[in-house]
């Protein structure tokens, strides 16, 4: 292996930043099973008929709107808090709008979901909001970010005044994984430590923050901002409250953008699994990274670092083996030195801050060239920027992903179950990927709260209006198969596909987003089997 060190420029921080912020903000009835909310059921066929959230007596909440600045509008808006006891107590969801510029034409009010679980998005829309869509469709539409509950400034969860307490468990904070049986029992007590202060400090919150809930809330807020269809665009687990949402109330759905899509399996399958497992999100994780080092050893070492020595699959095998008993010793800036071993360079890898985005790619191959050359300086300054630290808000958005992920889906019991599935996974489907993704399901095997109302299916609703699935060919966390089985379950649905890589893709591809732009405007959705390609591969040179 070459031992030339390739140090990255000072003019490549700046830009992965950028990216990671932009991931960071851009990334939260008689058909469901429920533990059964107040009224009888009603059949999904007299959805149109059914009350704001689907259960009567549900109060329709009066938005009074307050200038935010920059021409953006916030709220806050009081839903049940309990949908099984409508005339209870309330949750105040925070709203942020940016109104529509056209008014006299306007469609409606279109949400916004990041997706998580656990991403805010009333100050996603506040910081981004004019990015994210064509003028051409923000002259129709009002832009709607409301923070699922549970997250942003819904009655957040959160399990420590000091944040820094929860840095403090690594295996539950996507750092590190454990790989030795004493690191395993380490991992369960943290687990057990973060249920406790969890269900201490918010209570019964923990069983009212899944997402049929959250789902139901969407239908109360179009009721008050006076809309006759919920008009929203989901992105990685926001496609399965879409889903929800389709299923629930097929003849309220309006426009339905599913980005990056979510396998409804991910909530309940096969006993003994684990949700993210049931998701595919392990597979994708392992042929992205394939795709990955396939592609940075086409571009070879002058632009994509790890391709010095010529063969990125071999050097990486290399890599990841020689960690596992040598780890480095990484200096932080600010912080004390830590050990970077196998699991460490395998939370990187699979980060949201780089597969997850091929614009981050060569910064992601910059990284694995220092730590296979041993130069901790640069590997410490890349983790700054890289590392699951560097996103912003990353401990609101973990704590409200393990109580949505826990309190929605169904795991193990047994702690060393995942382990066990994850090893299995290593060795058969999801090479280096099987362990990471079992393992971040840990904290619900001891997890002190579940939903009082979830929906597990049917998937198969025919909506009143078509359902528009985009996807790319290889993504990190929720690959592409999943979109496939989704479009086979929903009868009006129709899959636009992007040949490329990453997660979400509309972010990718400016073909994708006008023909989304075009089905927002019109309802026209692309024809069958069309596939747009990513705008720059990720070691293209700059345009």
């Amino acid at each position: 292996m070459s031992t030339t060190r390739t140090r990255p420029t000072r003019r490549l921080l700046p830009s992965v930043l950028a990216a990671t912020c932009a991931v960071a903000t851009a990334l939260t009835a008689a058909c469901t099973t429920t533990a059964g909310p107040a009224g009888p059921p009603v059949p999904a066929t007299a959805a149109a008929e059914l009350p704001p959230g689907g259960v009567p007596g549900v109060p329709v909440p009066t938005i009074e709107w307050r200038d935010a600045g920059d021409g953006y509008q916030e709220a806050t808006a009081a839903v049940p808090y309990d949908y099984a006891d409508p005339g209870g107590r309330s949750l105040g969801l925070h709203l942020v709008r940016l109104p529509a510029t056209d008014p006299a034409h306007r469609i409606g009010s279109l949400f916004v979901n990041f997706g998580g679980p656990g991403s805010d998005a009333a100050e996603t829309i506040r910081a981004m909001g004019r990015q994210l869509l064509p003028p051409e469709v923000l002259a129709r539409y009002d832009l709607v970010g409301a923070d699922p509950r549970g997250t942003g400034q819904s009655s957040p969860v959160r399990c420590f005044d000091d944040p820094a307490e929860l840095w403090t468990l690594s295996y539950t904070t996507a750092q590190d994984f454990p790989t030795t049986p004493a690191e395993e029992a380490e991992a369960v007590a943290q687990a057990r430590r973060l249920a406790d202060a969890c269900r201490t400090r918010n209570g019964d919150l923990l069983d009212h923050v899944g997402t049929l809930p959250a789902a139901r809330d969407l239908d109360v807020l179009r009721a008050a901002l006076g809309d006759d269809r919920i008009n929203l665009i989901g992105l990685s687990y926001g496609t399965f409250l879409g889903q929800v949402v389709a299923n629930v109330f097929p003849d309220r759905v309006g426009a339905l953008v599913l980005d990056s899509v979510l396998d409804p399996a991910w909530a309940d399958g096969e006993e003994g699994s684990t949700a993210w497992l049931r998701a595919h999100s392990a597979e994708g994780s392992a042929d992205t990274l394939q795709q990955f080092l396939e592609q940075c050893g086409q571009a070879g070492p002058q632009r994509c670092a790890f391709a010095a020595d010529g063969d990125p699959r071999r050097a990486f095998d290399v890599l990841a083996d020689r960690l596992r008993t040598s780890p480095l010793t990484v200096p932080l800036p600010g912080r004390p030195p830590e050990q970077f071993g196998y699991a460490e360079l395998l939370e990187v890898t699979f980060g949201l801050t780089t597969l997850y985005l091929p614009g981050n790619w060569p910064a992601l191959a910059q990284f694995l060239q220092a730590v296979a050359t041993g130069d901790t300086d640069v590997v410490g300054e890349l983790l700054a920027v890289l590392g699951p630290s560097a996103v912003p808000g990353f401990e609101g958005l973990l704590t409200a992903n393990v109580a949505i992920t826990c309190a929605d889906t169904d795991n193990p019991a047994d702690p060393h179950r995942y382990g066990q599935l994850g090893r299995r996974y290593d060795r058969t489907v999801a090479p280096y990927a099987g362990s990471r993704w079992a393992y971040l399901g840990l904290p619900c095997a001891v997890w002190q709260g579940h939903s009082t109302e979830r929906h597990t299916g049917p998937w198969t609703a025919t909506t009143a209006e078509p359902v528009l699935l985009v996807a790319t060919r290889h993504d990190p966390a929720t690959p592409y198969g999943n979109a496939v089985r989704v479009h086979d379950l929903l009868p009006n649905s129709t899959l636009l596909t992007v040949d490329g890589v990453g997660h979400p893709a509309l972010l990718s591809s400016s073909c994708a987003l006008q023909l989304t732009s075009r089905y927002l405007l019109t309802g026209a959705t692309p024809a069958a089997g069309t596939v747009c390609p990513q705008d720059q591969g990720p070691f293209d040179p700059p345009a």
